[in-house]
C-alpha cells in the first residue's frame, strides 16, 4: 500500500514530538527533584560571615534626574560604633556617573559605587522602548563583610569616592573610573569599571587595601547581586520558558536552575566562574575566573505578568589577609548572540538553549552548532531579508535530505506496484487480519520490499527538524525582523486579536500557523490519493488530519520563523514529491524488479524474520483458541 509507511512515519514524528516535550519536562522536574534532595545543605559561614537577607534589603535611592540626592544623616554615636573607621562614609551626596560606548550606556552610582543601570542603544523592547537590561528599581549590588568586632559593614549604604569621571568611548579607546570607599586609616575597598568602544564587555576589579588590619584571618566577603527582570519580550510565560540563573563551575560544567519551575535555589557545590542571569534573549553576567561560593535563587509568580523573574545570588568570595587583595572580574550585559558569547570562551553560549536538557535528546544541540548555525551564519553575512534566508536554509536541507527523500519515495512506489496484491489478500481473506498481515510479509519478502523503507528515512530527518525547533525559539537575530506580514520573526505573526482569551487559542490567530496547518492538510490528502488509502482504509484516512490540527494550537503562540518554516517545508516536500514520482519514478520497471526478485528471492533479514515469526506465534495461539 502505497505510502502507508510514510503514514506511519508522520504519526511517529507526531509521537516523538509530544514525547520529547513530555519527558523532556518529566526529566527535568525528576533531575530538579534528585538534585534538591542532594543539595539540602545550604551553604554555611562561620559566626563572621554574612547573614543577611538580600530580598529584604531596601531599594538604592533614586536621584532626580541632574539633581544629587544628599542622604540624612545617621546618628553619629551609633554610626561610629557600628562602622567604626567607614562610619564618615555615611555621609555624602548621590551622584551618579555614566559611561558609554556605541551599545551600550552605564550609569553608576557613587552611593554603593554600584552599577545603577543599563541601557542597549541598538535594541528597544518589544513595543518600541528603550531596552534597559538593568535598572534602579529592579537591581541591587553590595558587599558586605564583616570588620574586627563582628561589626557588618554594606557597602549600599554608603558613599564612595570617585577618581574620574564620566566618559564615552569609541573604536579602540578604552577608559576606566575608580570608586574608592575610605577608612580612617588609609584603608580603601576600590571598584574599577573599565569600558572599551563598541564592547559589551565591562572591566570590573575589586582591590582591598590595607585590610589585612580590618578582617579576622580566614574571613570571607559576601556579594549580593538581585535584579527582578522586567519582561522585554511580547509574552511573559514564553519569556519566562528561557530565562534562568547559569553559573559555570571550574571544572567545566555548566549548569542552570529549571526554567519552568518557582522557587528555586540551589547552593554551588564548588568554585564558579560565572554566574549569568539570563532572559531569552539577553543577560546580564559577572565573571571571576574560580572566586565565587554561594547560592542562586530564580523565583516567579505564575499569575504576575508584570516581570518575568526575580533572580538571587549570595556569592562569598575568599580573603586572605594581605595588604592588597585584588579580584579580577567583569560583567557582560548585552544580548544572547551564539558568537559573541562563543568568543567570550568559558562555555558562555552555553546558556543558549539548543536542545532539550535530558540525556535521549541533548545531543541534537550538535546538530545546530555545526550544522544549522554555521549554514545561517554564512547566508547572514550577505544580508538578506531574514525570511528569504530562511527560505534559503530549506532548500538547502530539502537538498541535503533529498537522498532520505528519494528514499522513502521508492519505497512507496514498490508499496503501490504491489497494492493489487495486497487487495487481493483482503478479498480471500476478508476480516482475518492476522492472516493478511502474514500473508503481507511474505510478499513484501519475495518482492525483496521493506514495509519500513519509507518510515526510517523519515525518522532520520527528526534531528533536524527538532534542531530548528530550538534555533528559531533563541535567534537574536530573528528578534523585530519583519518579513511579510510578520512584524517579528521572533513572535508569532498575529493577523486576528481579541479581548477575552479562548481556549486552546488564546487571544490571537497567526496566519502562517493557520498557512501551516493547511499545507500539512493537503500534504496529507495528496499522500491519500496518491496512495488510494481514503477509499481501502476508512478507518485511518482520518489520521492524517488530526496531527496538524493539534500542532496548530500548540504553535499559535510560536515565533513566525518558525511556523514560517515548517509551512516552506510542507510546500517543498509535496512538489519534491510530485517532480520525483512523475519524472523519476518508472512503475513499469519496478514491477520488473520486484518479479525478478521474486524469481531470485533475498535471503531474510533479522528484523523480517522476527516479524514473520512474531505472525507465526499469534497465528498459532488464534488456532489454538479456536479449537478449544
Amino acid at each position: 500500500m502505497e505510502n502507508k509507511n510514510t503514514l506511519i512515519g508522520t504519526v511517529l514524528l507526531g509521537v516523538l514530538a509530544f514525547g520529547l516535550f513530555w519527558f523532556s519536562n518529566d526529566a527535568r522536574k525528576k533531575e530538579a527533584e534528585a538534585k534538591a534532595k542532594a543539595k539540602s545543605t545550604e551553604v554555611q559561614t562561620s559566626p563572621q560571615a554574612v547573614k543577611t537577607d538580600s530580598a529584604s534589603a531596601s531599594k538604592p535611592i533614586a536621584a532626580d534626574a541632574g539633581k544629587p540626592v544628599v542622604a540624612a544623616p545617621l546618628d553619629s554615636t551609633a554610626t561610629a560604633s557600628a562602622l567604626g573607621p567607614f562610619a564618615h562614609a555615611t555621609k555624602g551626596i548621590e551622584k551618579d556617573y555614566v559611561i558609554e560606548n556605541e551599545v551600550q550606556k552605564i550609569t553608576i552610582s557613587a552611593k554603593g559605587g554600584a552599577i545603577k543601570s543599563v541601557l542597549l542603544k541598538k535594541y528597544v523592547t518589544w513595543d518600541k522602548k528603550p531596552l534597559y537590561l538593568v535598572t534602579d528599581k529592579s537591581q541591587e549590588f553590595n558587599y558586605v563583610f564583616y570588620i574586627t568586632g563582628n561589626r557588618q559593614v554594606n557597602t549600599k549604604d554608603l558613599y564612595f569616592e570617585p577618581i574620574g569621571g564620566s566618559f564615552e568611548v569609541k573604536g579602540n579607546e578604552e577608559k576606566s573610573i575608580t570608586f574608592r570607599l575610605k577608612a580612617e586609616d588609609g584603608q580603601y575597598f576600590e571598584q574599577k569599571y573599565t569600558l572599551k568602544g563598541d564592547e559589551y564587555h565591562v572591566g570590573y576589579d575589586v582591590n582591598l587595601i590595607g585590610f589585612d588590619k580590618l578582617l579576622p584571618n580566614n574571613n570571607s566577603i559576601q556579594l549580593t547581586w538581585t535584579n527582578k527582570v522586567q519582561n522585554l519580550e511580547r509574552l511573559v510565560d514564553k519569556e519566562r520558558g528561557y530565562s534562568t540563573v547559569y553559573y559555570r563551575y571550574s571544572s567545566g560544567e555548566v549548569e542552570h536552575l529549571e526554567e519552568l519551575k518557582p522557587d528555586q535555589k540551589e547552593a554551588l557545590t564548588g568554585k564558579a566562574d560565572w554566574i549569568c542571569f539570563k532572559q531569552q534573549f539577553f543577560n546580564a553576567t559577572i565573571f571571576g575566573k574560580g572566586l565565587f561560593n554561594g547560592s542562586v535563587k530564580a523565583d516567579y509568580n505564575k499569575d504576575d505578568k508584570d516581570y518575568v523573574k526575580k533572580y538571587d545570588a549570595i556569592l562569598l568570595m575568599d580573603y586572605h589577609p594581605a595588604h592588597s587583595a585584588l579580584y579580577n572580574m567583569s560583567f557582560y550585559f548585552g544580548p544572547n548572540k551564539y558568537s559573541t558569547l562563543r568568543k567570550t570562551g568559558e562555555d558562555f553560549e552555553s546558556i543558549i538553549k539548543l536542545s532539550p536538557d535530558n540525556v535521549a535528546f541533548s545531543w541534537i544541540k550538535y546538530v545546530t552548532k555545526f550544522a544549522t548555525i554555521p549554514v545561517f551564519n554564512i547566508l547572514d553575512a550577505v544580508h538578506l531579508n531574514y525570511g528569504i534566508i530562511i527560505l534559503i536554509l530549506t532548500i538547502l536541507l530539502k537538498l541535503v535530505l533529498t537522498p532520505l527523500t528519494w528514499k522513502a519515495i521508492k519505497s512507496g512506489a514498490f508499496m503501490k506496484v504491489l497494492k493489487p496484491e495486497i487487495d487481493a489478500l483482503k478479498e480471500k481473506y476478508g476480516d482475518d487480519s492476522q492472516k493478511i498481515s502474514t500473508e503481507q510479509m511474505k510478499i513484501y519478502q519475495k518482492a525483496g520490499v521493506s514495509p519500513f523503507g519509507g518510515c526510517l528515512p523519515m525518522l532520520l530527518q527528526m534531528p533536524i527538524l527538532l534542531s530548528m525547533y530550538y534555533f528559531f525559539q533563541n535567534s537574536i537575530e530573528l528578534r523585530q525582523q519583519p518579513f511579510l506580514w510578520a512584524t517579528d520573526l521572533s513572535s508569532y505573526d498575529a493577523v486576528l486579536t481579541w479581548k477575552d482569551a479562548l481556549p486552546l487559542i488564546g487571544t490571537h490567530l497567526s496566519l502562517f500557523t493557520v498557512l501551516m496547518t493547511i499545507t500539512s492538510v493537503l500534504s496529507a490528502v495528496y499522500n491519500q490519493n496518491q496512495s488510494g488509502m481514503a477509499n481501502q482504509q476508512p478507518g485511518m484516512k482520518y489520521m492524517p488530519y488530526i496531527m496538524p490540527v493539534m500542532l496548530m494550537f500548540m504553535f499559535n503562540d510560536f515565533p513566525a520563523a518558525l511556523t514560517y518554516y515548517y509551512l516552506l517545508q510542507n510546500v517543498l516536500t509535496v512538489a519534491q514529491q510530485w517532480a520525483m514520482q512523475k519524472y523519476f519514478i518508472d512503475e513499469s520497471a519496478l514491477h520488473r524488479k520486484i518479479e525478478e526478485n521474486k524469481k531470485n528471492p533475498a535471503k531474510k533479514s533479522g528484523l523480517m524474520k522476527r516479524l514473520e515469526d512474531i505472525q507465526k506465534q499469534a497465528e498459532a495461539q488464534k488456532n489454538q483458541g479456536k479449537k478449544k
